[in-house]
């Protein structure tokens, strides 16, 4: 049923005689019909009912129709059509009242007179992906629909338009975006200034129509976008170790830019399976566990998944990821595989080992997972779950951290199965490796030993404090990903 179909918000409830086909006819000259599959893919039959905005001024597209599209001499439109998408047949009393509107709210979809491809910004909500068996990057975003405010949480995603945006420009916007939308220290960046940005390296080439970029180039943008970028080569890893460095950064809630032959995707989760996790004879990092990452690939839809042993979306395999480019803030220096060789040192260490100081947890078959994450969110989370022990809680409240901080967990087959660790290992994400006392934390079930000194500027200083309710678990820090 279509609602109001000559205003300029027409609501369609789907039903047998109007459905997506609907969807596009209202919205001529700006959907077509391998967009309206793509959102179909993206949406999963979870839509019941769609409002239709027209004469959407967006502002990525606006950017690119001023910086390029307007030059042509058979111009485009240069207004698009925003979908906003619901689980349940919304009404119009509905959408004038936020609170009656948000439970259903599933996201929304630019539309833009482009081809081929016409799906512009694009946020869809992780809600609707429930039961995927992935944790993905989330940010949330506010979306004003004719006065209200509607807020959905998920990953940014936009197509590539063809001429002034190509898979590496969409993949770096797409990241970019969810640095903005997460963490107010990083302004917005548009599809223009994501391209000129690399105007002095494009050696031989135009910056529109763009030919796309090359690895190197990807990681130049993000610096002088304020990033720290660092690019990995499965080459010089190997397969083993490349995978491990790149389960770590998106378990720490860092998507991550991935060049297959010819493309470029962004990677913003992973799958792991942990139904075997009784199985373990030794200590084992939870990247063993990794069956998969989820890619959101500007020629398809969001949220896709690529298995680890087998082909995914379009035919894209995880064995055909060769380099990546992970988007770094500036204050971390301490990279992903030098952060697990100091978590071996530190458990081994004949002084502040597991051995010496936890036997609790030396008879125990070791889970470690590692990741990185801001000060101020960890503690937000200690607040709510605590730390087992209430000495460990208040400590690490009072206590001086920097701004980001590299995190190992220490949990056993069975807590880990139930989502709870033991202890942690906390370091500093601006020591390096050759800093044996780079660790700020250390906590085993029956002690914690803090690093004061360091703490508070100075030379090292450990406090011990002896724990009265030795070996309660507690939740698993989960701020960084959110599991669908």
């Amino acid at each position: 049923m279509i609602i109001e179909e000559k205003s300029l918000l027409p609501l369609i409830h789907f039903d047998e005689a109007d459905g997506w086909d609907s969807v596009r006819k209202l919205c001529s000259d700006y959907l077509c019909f391998s967009g309206q599959q793509r959102l179909e893919i993206a949406l999963k039959g979870n839509v019941q009912s769609v409002a239709i905005e027209h004469h959407y001024i967006d502002k990525d597209y606006r950017d690119t129709f001023s910086s390029f599209h307007s030059k042509r001499f058979s111009t485009p439109i240069s207004r698009c059509v925003r979908l906003h998408f619901f689980s349940r047949c919304i009404t119009n009393e509905e959408l004038r009242d936020s609170g009656k509107a948000q439970d259903a709210y599933l996201g929304y979809s630019v539309i833009r007179p482009t081809r081929p491809n016409c799906i512009g910004r694009t946020l869809l909500d992780l809600k609707n992906y429930a039961g995927l068996g992935a944790y993905i990057c989330k940010c949330s975003e506010k979306v004003n629909l004719q006065g209200i405010e509607l807020v959905v949480e998920g990953f940014p995603f936009i197509s590539q338009d063809g001429d002034a945006t190509v898979c590496a420009q969409s993949a770096l916007w797409m990241a970019v975006r969810y640095y903005s939308n997460r963490y107010t220290v990083y302004p917005e960046s548009y599809p223009s200034q994501i391209s000129n940005l690399v105007q002095d390296y494009a050696v031989g080439s135009r910056i529109a129509p763009s030919d796309g970029l090359y690895t190197w180039q990807l990681a130049e943008t993000l610096r002088r976008l304020r990033f720290s970028p660092i690019t990995y080569a499965k080459q010089g890893f190997g397969e083993e170790s490349f995978r491990r460095i790149l389960y770590t950064y998106i378990e720490s809630g860092i998507p991550v830019l991935a060049t297959v032959p010819g493309h470029v995707v962004v990677l913003n989760g992973h799958c792991s399976d942990f139904t075997n996790l009784a199985s373990i004879k030794s200590a084992t990092f939870t990247t063993d566990f990794c069956t998969g990452v989820t890619v959101n690939d500007d020629n398809a839809s969001p949220y896709q998944i690529v298995p680890e042993k087998s082909c995914g979306h379009q035919g894209v395999k995880f064995c055909d990821i060769q380099e990546i480019v992970v988007p770094l803030a500036e204050k971390i220096f301490l990279t992903a595989e030098n952060f697990e060789k100091v978590v071996v040192k530190v458990l081994d260490d004949p002084r502040v080992g597991v051995e010496t100081l936890s036997p609790a947890l030396d008879k125990e078959t070791l889970v470690l997972r590692m990741f990185l994450t801001t000060v101020k969110s960890y503690k937000k989370q200690l607040v709510i779950n605590g730390k087992g022990d209430p000495q460990v809680q208040k400590t690490y409240r009072e206590l001086p951290l920097p701004h980001f901080i590299w995190v190992c967990e220490i949990s056993t087959p069975s807590e880990y199965a139930q989502g709870n660790v033991l202890g942690e290992i906390i370091w500093d994400a601006t020591r390096n490796v050759w800093e044996t006392e780079g660790w700020i934390a250390i906590h085993y079930p029956e002690v914690l030993l803090i690093d004061a000194g360091s703490a508070l500027n100075g030379s090292q200083e450990i406090f011990t404090f002896s724990l009265t309710q030795a070996g309660k678990a507690y939740p698993m820090y989960r701020s960084n990903l959110k599991e669908v």
